[in-house]
């Protein structure tokens, strides 16, 4: 994926293609001042997912050298924890547990004079008073979001000296949303998360926002609310992808499929990439007596991964989301909000080596290329159809049977 970076100094309108920000360990994003909006209660809600068990997430200070008030939250050890002063003496929340690397978290912060509440995720709420009499926090200079340019401006009592790894979604201050990189007055080494926002799937008019691995549309009152592109499947109609974008996507270690559906049928084909041999090599994605199934074999066994979690079949002409993602021989599926199963191929090979491009609802000849495995095409709607997390594809057809999906 092309990745766009924020150099220092950047005006903030070329900085608007960093939709949700991903940061290196070098990088950060300087912002106005808190000021005055800070001075006697800050709430903080942020979420962001760390690649690394320290860094620095956000930082605001009084003055450039010394420890008068500032503010701080950074990883430490795995922990999320909150630092502050208010000129009479620094104190320090910790989270109970550590979080996941490469999952997304939930911060919240809530100081309200000398008292301070911090919640991460689902974990315990814990709370301290700041010692002193002073209840107020003055914070004139900027404020830094990943890390910040020069580590020797950070009071010692901030216990980590590395910025952040990782990417941050969301960050809302006193209730109010921060433009993460479109705010940024300047910053460095800023790029692109991966995230299905990324490929614009609500279209170029509508807002994408972001929640989780998730998203959803936000249309204002120049547009339309929409589901985006939504379309048909009858059984005997498909689609074939037969592009460098697709192909390039779907032969390699790495494969993230992310789409909505609606059916009422109980089997049928939603997806499958193989060769044109008939060797081992092949993808299936499909419905199973009512249940999401994917089988795969990267030519060292048949992998079959199974959405049973629930024990309900998901064919009740609902919308639900699907992703599957596949690391090498590492497999997961989740639907929805659900659990997300887990599955590890067989031998040792670690690439999908198809030559068929990709079918989507079917194919030519479903028994035929699936081995049986299918005997006809998906029934029902398919919209949000999206690859490794940067490529909207485009649905459109091969067959000239189109249909509208009736919402």
């Amino acid at each position: 994926m092309a990745q766009t970076r924020l150099s220092v100094d950047v005006l903030p309108r070329q900085a608007a293609a960093a939709v949700v920000p991903s940061f290196n360990g070098s990088s950060y994003l300087r912002h106005p001042a808190l000021g005055d909006s800070a001075l006697s209660w800050l709430d903080l809600d942020i979420v962001f997912k760390t690649q690394s068990i320290d860094g620095l997430i956000l930082y605001e200070g009084y003055q450039k050298y010394g420890s008068a008030d500032f503010i701080s939250v950074y990883m430490i050890d795995g922990h999320v924890e909150f630092t502050f002063d208010l000129g009479t003496g620094t104190v320090s929340l910790r989270s109970p547990w550590t979080v996941s690397l490469g999952e997304w978290h939930r911060l919240w912060i809530s100081r309200t004079g000398k008292l301070a509440v911090m919640r991460v995720d689902n974990q315990p709420e814990i709370q301290i008073l700041s010692p002193g009499a002073f209840t107020q926090l003055s914070l004139p200079l900027s404020m830094y979001i990943g890390g910040v340019p020069d580590f020797d401006t950070v009071p010692s009592q901030i216990k980590v000296r590395t910025s952040f790894r990782g990417c941050i979604q969301k960050v809302t201050i006193n209730d109010k949303p921060l433009q993460i990189v479109r705010g940024a007055l300047s910053g460095a080494n800023v790029a692109n998360c991966p995230h299905p926002c990324v490929a614009k799937p609500c279209g170029n008019d509508v807002q994408c926002v972001p929640i989780f691995d998730k998203y959803k549309c936000v249309c204002d009152r120049r547009c339309n609310s929409s589901d985006g592109d939504q379309v048909s499947f009858d059984g005997t109609s498909f689609v074939h992808y037969t592009g460098h974008e697709v192909q390039q996507r779907i032969t390699n270690g790495h494969l993230d499929i992310n789409m909505r559906f609606r059916t009422t049928a109980l089997t049928g084909l939603i997806l499958w990439t193989g060769r044109s041999d008939r060797s081992a090599d092949f993808l299936a994605l499909g419905l199973q007596d009512g249940r999401i199934e994917v089988t795969y074999d990267l030519g060292s066994g048949e992998t079959v991964l199974r959405y049973n979690t629930t024990g309900l079949p998901i064919n009740d002409g609902h919308w639900h989301r699907m992703k599957f993602t596949r690391d090498e021989r590492l497999s997961t599926l989740t639907i929805d909000n659900g659990t997300k199963m887990i599955t590890i191929s067989t031998g040792r090979l670690k690439q999908l080596n198809t030559n068929t491009g990709l079918y989507l609802g079917g194919t030519e000849d479903v028994e035929k290329s699936t081995g049986k495995r299918y005997r006809k095409g998906f029934v029902g709607c398919i919209s949000d159809f999206i690859l490794n997390t940067d490529y909207q594809v485009k649905l459109s057809w091969s067959t000239g049977r189109e249909r509208v999906c009736i919402s």
